[in-house]
């Protein structure tokens, strides 16, 4: 199947936070180790600190914390089993319920990620992690005030958030609010300049907006050729067929050898726009 271009939406942790409960100062303070490790995507060594615990979690702590790494590890199936058992236990625990709604969005099952999601927000209206979920429902169901609700809560509570700025981004995006979303991507960007996922999505903003964007500074010939790429399927998404040619002929230039999803693209645009491209 040909790609053509994506937005980019990253469904992640986004830190569920410390766990709570009566236990001793050691105890608590080898659990928020764990969680800065997990949070940190140190996750070889989160793991190791759980194998190693011994006795010195009990069953609830460590379940907690397995829980946690399994969705960090994107191991989403896992974690939503695991999540779902230990809110047996809990069926109040906010932390737990924005786990499984985030795992379930990962699994593609809004239906099962919306009402934790809910509850996770009603309980704890601080958990930045449960609204950016919940936003990212709310845009796969088109409901875009809720939607911008939810983003604005995560964001008051996150701001410095690349993978929410993002997100947030995507769905201004959608709504066709190109100056708001370009804003968005900029401060993802600038947060996290290793950013991809932020970057093709500003590129396309940028080309949805009529804004030629530069592409001279990419060094690497196959990512440069992919923003070309996602530039151009935009251009003629928005009927700017000509511009749309220009771009799937520079990506051809720029890597012919390892890259023709553009050479396919350009044989979608209108046979005149093709001969006007440089």
């Amino acid at each position: 199947m040909t790609r053509c271009f994506a937005f980019l939406i990253a469904i992640t942790t986004l830190g569920l936070g410390s766990a709570s409960g009566a236990t001793e100062p050691a105890t608590q303070s080898f659990i928020q180790a764990v969680e800065r490790a997990i949070a940190g995507d140190r996750l070889i060594q989160a793991e190791t600190m759980i194998a190693r615990s011994g006795s010195m979690l009990e069953t609830w702590e460590r379940g907690r914390l397995e829980a946690k790494l399994m969705l960090a590890l994107r191991h989403d199936a896992e974690a939503f089993r695991r999540f779902e058992r230990l809110l047996v236990e809990d069926a109040s625990d906010c932390e737990l319920l924005a786990g499984k709604g985030i795992a379930a969005l990962r699994l593609a099952r809004p239906n099962d990620a919306e009402p934790v999601l809910l509850a996770a927000t009603a309980a704890c209206p601080g958990l930045a992690s449960a609204w950016s979920a919940l936003a990212v429902v709310y845009d796969q169901q088109a409901q875009r005030d809720a939607a911008n609700a939810a983003y604005s809560r995560a964001l008051a509570i996150d701001a410095n958030n690349p993978a929410l700025l993002n997100n947030a981004g995507v769905s201004l995006l959608a709504q066709r609010r190109y100056a708001d979303a370009i804003g968005m991507f900029k401060r993802a960007i600038s947060l996290d300049p290793a950013n991809q996922r932020a970057k093709n999505n500003l590129d396309i903003a940028r080309v949805a907006s009529g804004e030629r964007p530069s592409f001279d500074a990419e060094d690497d010939s196959q990512r440069r050729a992919e923003r070309l790429n996602n530039a151009g399927y935009m251009a003629l998404l928005a009927g700017d067929e000509i511009d749309a040619a220009r771009y799937f002929s520079e990506a051809i230039k720029t890597n012919p050898f390892e890259f023709m999803t553009a050479e396919a693209n350009l044989r979608r645009a209108p046979k005149t726009a093709v001969e006007d491209a440089p």
